[in-house]
């Protein structure tokens, strides 16, 4: 399996099989901050949000300026879409709290002032959830420190 691979699966938004090509690859490879960022989207369109949550976490904290120089429009990012699909039904979660943080997850790629206007809505129906808070106050800690973009 390849990046190359998981990357033509993830241009054709076959999440399930970008996600499992992703996963297994060699640790360096997934070491790559790219790679990480994509497989953040499949694990959203997988319904693995907590896996989503804790990726983007340790994304931020890696290396902030993944997320903050990210230029959806450049690297052909398909959040515009899902978020769409997402924000009108046509994709749905089990949970309201789901659907809100797979959408505070994309639209951090976006625009985090809604990302995080999301965030706080699913902590809202999960006040409780330590990786929620987590994400929410790392993100939270960038806006104030006026490093983050609105794509």
């Amino acid at each position: 399996m390849s990046e190359m691979l998981g990357n033509h699966y993830f241009q054709l938004k076959n999440f399930i099989l970008a996600e499992d090509t992703y996963e297994r690859l060699l640790p360096a490879e997934l070491a790559n901050l790219k790679v990480k960022r994509k497989l953040i989207i499949c694990y959203t369109q997988t319904n693995k949000l907590s896996k989503a949550l804790q990726l983007l976490i340790d994304l931020i904290e890696q290396d902030s300026s993944t997320i903050i120089q990210f230029n959806s429009r450049e690297e052909d990012c398909p959040c515009n879409d899902l978020i769409f699909q997402i924000e009108s039904g046509i994709i749905t979660y089990p949970l309201y709290q789901d659907s809100y943080l797979a959408l505070g997850i994309l639209w951090l790629y976006c625009n985090y002032r809604t990302s995080l206007n999301y965030f706080q809505m699913a902590i809202k129906e999960n006040p409780n959830n330590d990786l929620l808070n987590k994400a929410f106050n790392l993100i939270k800690k960038l806006s104030k420190q006026n490093i983050l973009q609105t794509n």
